[in-house]
């Protein structure tokens, strides 16, 4: 075994311009602590517009990027439509990055997806109906009542905090608020992962028929699907699977949530997508 070897066991990922957008606005929004974001078009096509925190990306200036960002800072990567920042996301993976990016479709298909983000609806205040049960929950855990959707500690909005504490009361009524039930924390998982943390199923329920995205790979690329399994929440399990979660899905280190399970019963479950 050679001294690349460990490196080249890392692999980068090909997201869609979707994703990528998920992930700046994070970063944005502070929910995700840190992202290197590179634009490796040519420079003409840089100083005419870019995205925003993006840095320009070359072979002259590759050497100190690697100076600059750590090696456990995620990076995502852009080109003109998506081929060449595979290149660049391999050479990044070669220098032992962990998290690496390319965007799929390019600069132009990820500006798309970012000012679709932008034309969307303002985001959801506390009404002045608002029970005080939610009333003195946001105050607790001291949420923006101007602003529903952003997020605090750990990178949680006020569903995924009412999801994770199992406040179904808490869920039904954000849910009909409006609140974007599809946003992600730090750590790429939405409030489904957390409400099967908290094993809810009232409240998975709630979440799905409000249109949750029950597939959502966070950032190491797993589902919730894939987290009932690992933890041995069968019944959990039993119910996304019953909602048409799909068990055939693989993590970035490749695993499908039937090499996750943990006890016999999650097992059985899954044995129809064993390898």
């Amino acid at each position: 075994m050679n001294a690349n070897d460990g490196a080249r066991a890392l692999r980068f990922r090909c997201i869609s311009p979707d994703q990528a957008a998920d992930l700046l606005l994070r970063r944005f929004a502070g929910s995700l602590p840190a992202l290197a974001v590179f634009d490796t078009r040519e420079r003409a096509y840089f100083e005419r517009g870019h995205i925003d925190t993006a840095q320009w990306l070359n072979d002259s200036s590759f050497g100190a990027a690697l100076q600059r960002v750590s090696r456990s800072t995620p990076v995502l990567i852009y080109c003109h439509h998506g081929h060449a920042s595979q290149a660049w996301a391999e050479r990044f993976t070669d220098f032992r990055y962990a998290e690496v990016y390319s965007v799929d479709g390019g600069h132009d298909r990820l500006l798309d997806a970012l000012n679709a983000r932008a034309g969307d609806a303002g985001a959801p205040a506390l009404p002045p109906d608002a029970s005080v049960a939610l009333e003195t929950f946001l105050a607790e855990h001291d949420f923006d009542t101007r602003d529903l959707n952003r997020a605090r500690a750990h990178g949680l909005t006020p569903l995924m905090r009412a999801a994770l504490s199992g406040e179904a009361a808490l869920v039904d009524e954000l849910l009909a608020l409006d609140v974007a039930a599809n946003a992600r924390n730090g750590d790429g998982n939405n409030a489904l992962w957390l409400a099967c943390v908290a094993g809810d199923a009232g409240i998975v329920r709630a979440l799905i028929a409000a249109g949750i995205d029950i597939d959502n790979c966070n950032d190491t690329g797993a589902t919730a699907l894939m987290y009932t399994a690992s933890s041995g929440k069968h019944d959990m399990l039993a119910l996304l699977l019953g909602y048409g979660a799909d068990a055939t899905l693989r993590t970035g280190d490749d695993y499908m949530a039937v090499d996750l399970a943990a006890t016999g019963a999650c097992l059985r479950l899954l044995r129809h997508t064993a390898r």
